[in-house]
Formats: C-alpha cells, sequence, structure tokens
C-alpha cells in the first residue's frame, strides 16, 4: 500500500462507527541500519474528525507563531488524535481500529 492511498481513508472503531479520517502518519527510524541512517518503521497514524484539515508543522508544541493561524489550525483540527500501529486492527478500504485502542495527543515535541 501507498502512503498516498492511506491519506483521508475512513477509520472506524471496532463497533464500526466512523471516528475520522487519516489525516497523517508517523514513523520512527528504529529498523536495521540502510546505510547511515536507520530504515522507517509504522509509529502510528493521526486521526481527525474532518478529512480537509492539516497541521501545516503547527503540530509542533513550540509553534505559535502567527498566533491567528496557530489558533486556527489548533482549532481546525480539534479532536484528532495519534493512533500507534499495533492498535490498529485492518488497514483496507476503511482504517479499522481494535476494540481497545487507546487515543494519544498528535503534538510532536519540540526538537531540541
Amino acid at each position: 500500500m501507498l502512503l498516498s492511498d492511506l491519506l483521508h481513508r475512513p477509520v472506524t472503531d471496532a463497533d464500526g462507527s466512523r471516528v475520522g479520517f487519516v489525516l497523517d502518519v508517523r514513523f520512527v527510524l528504529d529498523g536495521p541500519l540502510t546505510g547511515s541512517l536507520a530504515a522507517p518503521r509504522l509509529h502510528g497514524i493521526i486521526v481527525c474528525p474532518r478529512k480537509h484539515a492539516s497541521f501545516l508543522g503547527y503540530e509542533r508544541t513550540d509553534m505559535r507563531a502567527p498566533r491567528l493561524v496557530a489558533d486556527f489550525l489548533r482549532w481546525r483540527t480539534r479532536g484528532t488524535f495519534l493512533v500507534l500501529e499495533h492498535d490498529v486492527q485492518r488497514f483496507g478500504e476503511t482504517v479499522q481500529l481494535r476494540p481497545d485502542a487507546t487515543r494519544w495527543a498528535p503534538t510532536l515535541p519540540t526538537s531540541t
């Protein structure tokens, strides 16, 4: 499956109720070394209640300027959450979550 095929797919809970759409995915670099970098591994998916939303980089906790833009994007993406890869039951036409899936905050920490 291509990443572009996954974006904007509907996400349902274990009962089949729609909880949102795939807004983005998170990867971590902790796989085997390929050259000078570790191979990427899917960490989780970002689920947003609205289909056409974007963080535009404002998911980072230190992004607050310009204030009007930051406030609007945070309002627009309210209710968004991160679901870790092991909490996804099935990737298909819809992405189905496991019954006990944990919803994490979608924000990214400030890089040092």
